[in-house]
């Protein structure tokens, strides 16, 4: 089982020109319990407080979580909107520790585990964010996790915090970790897409022994954004995984939650774009026909989106046999032809190519 940590309104809240109002945040959490989120990473109290969403949050039973640096004014600030977690972030490579936080790497282990020991006394769960961990040394990795979990941290997140890793180094990375610390509260993987592979980063984190991935709607985040919830769900369920979504509404949902905050979709975005299950070249059309699985790597339907099969100029003979087929119409070379024909002559008239239940029709009828 791979649980889900949603981080949309939080890395939503840092994307520039983005601003996410009360009510909009608010709708965006009817959408992620509708989903059936484990957990809901809500905001970065000590920038945006954000109380009003977490006890909405809290009416819908979702799991919330508070971000804070190993700082002691973030975390009197995440304890204030009283979340069921803390999550203490701290930097782990040494190019981090020495010009963002201006730290050794000692000092820095010994600021995070004062700062988890002070978010355990306000009586939450307290998880732990390495960040920059791919491009961290891996023994200090290590003996940090391990400093946090001996305090009391329950999960340790290791975060591609520059999208700079690859699946290969991710994957070792997270198994070093997991296998020096076990997993006795959890390992989760954070990534970011700013070289395009956030999904297959993600992946290679579950595969390595991560249980729980952190994720947001459609990729939204700073920069290039973050690995997308809906990409990560589809491959990880079909690949046997059990992500325990509400699968069957992950498209229409996350969607709607883009519609929501006012980000377009671009239509060839895997899983929710509008082109993510069209075909119209003759080849693929034809053989979909008679088997899907031919050009589709599962059924767009188990994740609740539509498969939609055009035809027009790229229209071939094939797809009229599969069409006539299943019309119960002989599939002779002249009817094949003749039905072509009038497909193509359709399709030019409406400027535009058919739709399955168009093209249907006309076979029907003609």
């Amino acid at each position: 089982m791979v649980e889900f940590k949603d981080l949309t309104l939080r890395e939503g809240s840092q994307v520039p020109g983005l601003h996410i109002s009360t009510e909009m945040g608010t709708q965006i959490l009817n959408h992620l319990a509708t989903l059936h989120i484990d957990r809901v990473e809500v905001s970065f109290p000590r920038a945006h407080a954000r109380e009003s969403w977490y006890r909405h949050a809290d009416d819908l039973g979702l799991r919330t979580a508070a971000l804070a640096r190993a700082i002691s004014g973030d975390i009197d600030a995440a304890h204030a909107v009283d979340p069921d977690e803390i999550e203490v972030i701290i930097n782990s490579s040494d190019v981090q520790l020495e010009h963002a936080l201006g730290k050794t790497r000692e000092e820095a282990c010994d600021i995070l585990v004062s700062n988890v020991e002070r978010a355990l006394k306000g009586g939450v769960d307290v998880g732990v964010t390495l960040m920059d961990a791919i491009r961290a040394d891996n023994d200090f990795l290590v003996t940090t996790a391990r400093a946090a979990i001996d305090t009391g941290a329950k999960h340790i997140t290791l975060a591609d915090t520059t999208g700079a890793g690859i699946p290969k180094e991710v994957y070792e990375t997270i198994s070093v970790v997991t296998d020096e610390i076990g997993t006795e509260g959890g390992i989760a993987i954070h990534t970011h897409d700013d070289m395009g592979i956030a999904t297959a980063n993600a992946a290679a984190g579950v595969a390595a022994g991560a249980t729980s991935v952190d994720a947001t709607v459609g990729g939204i985040g700073e920069r290039a954004g973050n690995a997308p919830l809906e990409e990560i769900a589809v491959l990880l369920a079909e690949r046997g995984d059990d992500p325990e979504l509400a699968l069957d509404e992950l498209v229409p949902i996350c969607q709607q939650i883009h519609e929501t905050l006012n980000i377009d979709i671009s239509p060839g975005k895997p899983i929710i774009g509008d082109r993510a299950y069209r075909h119209e070249s003759g080849m693929h059309t034809a053989a979909i026909l008679q088997e899907p699985s031919t050009y589709e790597p599962f059924d767009p339907a188990s994740y609740g989106g539509q498969r939609e099969l055009l035809f027009g100029t790229d229209t071939g003979r094939g797809a009229v046999r599969a069409l006539l087929k299943d019309a119960g119409i002989e599939t002779t070379d002249e009817a094949i032809t003749a039905h072509l024909t009038a497909l193509k002559k359709a399709s030019e008239q409406a400027g535009e190519p058919l739709t399955e239940d168009d093209a249907r029709r006309l076979i029907r009828d003609d």
